[in-house]
């Protein structure tokens, strides 16, 4: 049977994937052509295309599409799937066309991309927060030609603080903020949120402030970790 690979929709990382996250699915002919989900309500079939996920026991889980086309299916993993191996199968009318293994585990941290790549700026927004208590989001990257490049943040005098909202896929089953971390540039910046987003399926998101001690820092590599599992690496710049 031909071949499917499900891997992260953020970070585009194989394995471990994990329950109640967008992963994407790349095949060859996987469906007759592009569709995709109309309402907040997945639907487990487009285009009569569905996907199946069979856990190490046994069980069968239908998952939830986003959207299908020839070569890529993105779904959201199944809830309740157990740690260990699975076996995810793609069918036509009922029919399997396409099959491929995931190793399930209970996070798998991804930060999305501006680029939808993986990498470069991450898909963020900056909070700031004025000594009058006004807030204010803004953009964290702009375009430069034909790329997303990151716009630069700046921390501001004292008696403000900015905060960075990231999203991200495979992190609301976090054992807690103390198995929470963000890495920028080599210092650590305080995580004060990390877990569903709430507004669209499968989105994940952490909330963390940037520590002064960034000022200055240009360009900088983030990564964040979650009960031991390393996000891919994107990039900020701070003022």
């Amino acid at each position: 049977m031909p071949a499917v690979a499900s891997v992260s929709a953020a970070s585009y990382k194989a394995s471990p994937l994990a329950p109640e996250m967008i992963v994407a699915a790349f095949g060859l002919n996987l469906a007759s052509g592009v569709a995709l989900a109309q309402s907040a309500i997945l639907p487990t079939t487009l285009l009569g295309i569905s996907i199946a996920v069979i856990d190490s026991a046994g069980v069968v889980r239908p998952a939830p599409l986003f959207f299908v086309s020839p070569g890529q299916i993105n779904y959201l993993m199944p809830a309740g799937m157990p740690n260990g191996n699975a076996t995810v199968t793609v069918s036509n009318g009922g029919n399997a066309i396409a099959s491929g293994t995931v190793t399930i585990a209970r996070v798998a941290p991804g930060i999305f991309a501006a680029n939808a790549t993986g990498q470069g700026v991450p898909a963020a927004v900056a909070l700031r927060v004025k000594a009058d208590g006004s807030l204010t989001y803004e953009n964290i990257s702009q375009i430069q030609g034909n790329a997303i490049v990151p716009a630069p943040i700046g921390l501001g005098p004292e008696s403000e603080q900015v905060f960075l909202v990231l999203f991200a896929t495979g992190a609301r089953f976090n054992t807690g903020l103390s198995n929470v971390s963000v890495d920028i540039g080599g210092i650590t910046a305080p995580v004060l949120y990390a877990g569903a987003q709430g507004s669209f399926v499968g989105l994940d998101q952490l909330n963390l402030r940037l520590p002064r001690t960034l000022i200055g820092k240009g360009l900088a590599d983030l990564t964040a970790t979650v009960d031991g599992q390393v996000t891919n690496k994107v990039q900020i710049r701070i003022q």
